[in-house]
């Protein structure tokens, strides 16, 4: 039986990644590209297993939860209904707490 959750990124999310990616590509489009595909590897992933992020009560109320890629980013996430939602990408150093 799949259980797995239909998945639907948002444009604010691909911004984030397309923000990510072009910065990384100037130094090294090869790692950019990588990151890329491990984010989306990663979406697909939680589709199937939600519950692996966390949530950060002490970010937001919101009923969200958070996921860690390469120690640098985050993956910001809800489920409804069986839909999980990639709402943001985020570099871990940004201040996360204003970008909610």
């Amino acid at each position: 039986m799949n259980n797995k959750l239909n998945l639907r990124i948002l444009d604010k999310a691909e911004e984030d990644m397309t923000l990510i990616g072009e910065y990384i590509a100037k130094d090294n489009p090869t790692a950019a590209s990588n990151l890329l595909k491990q984010f989306y590897s990663t979406f697909e992933t939680l589709s199937e297993y939600p519950n692996l992020g966390f949530k950060r009560e002490d970010f937001t109320y919101k009923d969200v939860r958070f996921y860690v890629v390469r120690k640098n980013f985050l993956i910001l996430y809800k489920i409804e209904q069986s839909t999980l939602f990639i709402l943001r990408v985020f570099p871990a150093y940004q201040d996360i707490c204003a970008l909610l």
